[in-house]
């Protein structure tokens, strides 16, 4: 028999390394029905029953207020799971316990796992699991995803209440005069409206038609006696309780889980301060944290970027053109292999592809500690310190975690657009989010580093870090004020505990990263290289060419460089790499790999009659700022909307990446020489 389990919980609740956990490498990514939102599934492992988990996008509650809000609803009430595992976050058991007091109004067999317990225990507490049981109706199960403890009885635990499901009874969340209400109400429509939300529980249907929530009121067209009835129920709620019937239903719920828990809390010592509290006192001290945060970066980008790539870049650039297109030259001549051929093996794939393959060690190394402060909670103190720097640019601190996303890569940095309630700010992140470089753009920054800047590589790369963080702000406090104008939001951001990292959940997130690099090395630059190379060995009528200015490439080339001129970077090679680039921005540096394969001397000695420093720093600022990759592009539409809001944020991420250009060329030119 095949079974789903969903897995529901709060962000920072260990979700993820929990659902890691329970399938190991056993999981299937795609996106659910209508919107990007990423969907994970999962054979769940130690098993010989069929278990497939599905890994719900981390909310609060069940209200619809966001996308992954309504994703996450909509599952758990039409895709019939068998049982939802509600992971929870026992060092903030409170907060977390209020989605399990939505998840119990569906019907529905509920296991609780309490994750973080051995951060639990270093505070000095325990926790009764009977007594939680008690209260809320289903069982709870004590686990530690980071420390992989528990996990075996969780499965064995997940798999004896499917085969022997118990149905557990709804607890007194609310007084009796509310729960009398709510039954009186129910009453009402089973009688006056049989037809009404037959699918939906009767529990989660009286509450969230009470609570008059949007999604549920736009699935009953109208009914005008009901919204009566409706009025009618929540008069009588607030004549009771003194209070609006939101503050009142959340209140009550908040009322029982703080008895639930002070009834199953002991507190066997008392609370010292932790190592991590003294840890946070500096990471968050006002004057402290941004300057601690910069220097994290400097290192990370110094590390990355100059010191793996001096051990790296050479021996891969001579293993490409010593080794591998030597052999290759010299197998395909002796099997007889027309010249044509070989050239398009050797100066179109090997030389495309490998000069993105060039620089992966230098991402791995990036991905590697992007995703450590990603894990250890640290990100999460730099959003909630930057929060207050970015509402005075129209932002609000939760926009930095969409362009922390966005350094691997701007397609998941936009999505991530939608942990943000507020539509405005919203839609001026997922403008914004591309000005925060990805990881496709390293490659470029360090090429041109290496060519034209040696001696202060790392300088070059951070430098490139601060200005996209300035076009960030002035961008948001103008776009803010002009077209993305309206009211800002609060800010709630919950900070998870410090911990370290797991190395095995670094690596898997670093490799899934590095995968999807490979992947467009192997699929699109490949496509395309093979293009370059017949763009640049034909004439428009289609004959080979005899000399390189005859080719279709270098016609079109020479027809759009004067566009470029002002910016330094006025030749065929930066024009048509920058074309390229918009299919995928690892393309620039294959582009212009193979347009100078026959030239004398090397790559990067060819580059360099190509470019100035000058130039160079010009070009890889535009390639900054301008407007991302294809599937970018699509998302970002996608998630502004319109195509209103799309043509505008194009023209001006385009707008912007000249103009800065422009300057810097301009003003650098009569600097330098």
């Amino acid at each position: 028999m095949k079974y789903k389990v969903a897995l529901a919980g709060n962000p920072n609740s260990g979700k993820t390394t929990l659902f890691n956990c329970l399938t190991g490498s056993n999981l299937y990514v795609g996106n659910w029905p209508g919107v990007t939102v990423e969907k994970k599934e999962g054979d769940l492992k130690n098993t010989t029953e069929k278990i497939t988990l599905v890994d719900l996008p981390g909310i609060y509650s069940l209200a619809p207020y966001s996308i992954d809000e309504i994703v996450s609803r909509n599952y758990l009430l039409e895709g019939s799971p068998d049982l939802i595992i509600n992971i929870i976050d026992a060092s903030n058991i409170e907060r977390n316990l209020y989605l399990s007091t939505q998840l119990m109004e569906l019907d529905c067999p509920i296991v609780g796992v309490l994750n973080m317990m051995d951060i639990v225990e270093k505070k000095g507490i325990t926790l009764d699991i009977k007594s939680l049981e008690k209260s809320f109706g289903f069982p709870f199960i004590e686990i530690s995803a980071q420390r992989e403890t528990g996990i075996n009885e969780l499965i064995n635990f997940v798999v004896e209440k499917l085969k022997h499901p118990v149905k557990r009874e709804m607890p007194g969340i609310f007084p009796p005069e509310i729960t009398a209400m709510f039954k009186e109400f129910d009453d009402q429509i089973q009688v006056k409206y049989p037809d009404i939300l037959t699918d939906y529980p009767v529990a989660f249907r009286s509450v969230k038609l009470i609570e008059k929530d949007e999604e549920v009121l736009s699935k009953i067209h109208e009914s005008f006696g009901l919204l009566e009835d409706i009025y009618e129920t929540r008069k009588k709620i607030e004549s009771f309780s003194g209070h609006d019937v939101d503050s009142t239903i959340a209140d009550y719920r908040y009322r029982f889980i703080t008895d639930s828990v002070k009834k199953a809390t002991k507190i066997v010592r008392e609370n010292t301060h932790l190592f991590q509290d003294k840890l946070d006192k500096i990471l968050m001290n006002r004057y402290a944290a941004l300057p601690i945060f910069f220097l994290f970066m400097f290192i990370i980008y110094y590390v990355s970027i100059t010191l793996v790539g001096q051990y790296t870049i050479g021996g891969i650039e001579w293993f490409i053109n010593e080794v591998l297109i030597v052999n290759v030259t010299n197998v395909l001549g002796s099997l007889g292999v027309a010249d044509w051929l070989i050239s398009l093996i050797n100066n179109g794939v090997i030389t495309g592809v490998g000069a993105v393959l060039t620089f992966v060690p230098q991402l791995v190394a990036l991905f590697f500690f992007i995703s450590i402060l990603e894990d250890s909670g640290y990100m999460a103190r730099v959003a909630f310190m930057m929060d207050r720097i970015f509402r005075r640019f129209g932002l609000s601190g939760k926009s930095f975690i969409p362009m922390v996303v966005g350094l691997g890569c701007s397609v998941p940095g936009i999505m991530a657009t939608r942990t943000l309630e507020n539509e405005r700010e919203r839609k001026l992140t997922a403008v914004l989010t591309p000005f925060i470089s990805c990881g496709a753009k390293m490659p470029i920054y360090v090429l041109m580093a290496s060519v034209f800047f040696t001696t202060n590589q790392t300088l070059l790369v951070f430098s490139l870090y601060i200005v996209s963080l300035f076009a960030v702000f002035v961008s948001g406090f103008i776009l803010s004020k002009t077209w993305f104008k309206g009211a800002d939001s609060g800010y709630l951001l919950e900070i998870p505990p410090l911990r370290l990292p797991k190395l095995k959940n670094t690596v898997t997130q670093v490799w899934q990263r590095i995968k999807e690099f490979l992947i467009r090395a192997g699929t699109i630059i490949f496509a395309v290289s093979v293009l370059l190379w017949f763009l640049m060995n034909y004439t428009l009528g289609l004959q080979p060419v005899q000399t390189p200015d005859q080719s279709i490439l270098a016609t079109f080339g020479n027809f759009i460089a004067p566009i470029f001129v002002p910016l330094g970077f006025g030749n065929p090679v930066a024009s048509v790499a920058l074309l390229t680039g918009i299919a995928a921005k690892e393309m620039i540096i294959s582009t212009m790999s193979v347009l100078l394969s026959s030239a004398t001397g090397g790559f990067t000695l060819a580059l360099s009659q190509v470019f100035t420093p000058v130039s160079a720093y010009s070009f890889v600022i535009f390639v900054l700022l301008a407007s991302p990759c294809m599937a970018a592009l699509a998302t970002m539409k996608k998630e502004l909307g319109n195509w209103k809001d799309f043509l505008f944020a194009l023209a001006y991420q385009l707008g912007l990446a000249y103009g800065v250009a422009f300057i810097i060329y301009q003003v650098g030119s009569r600097i330098f020489g």
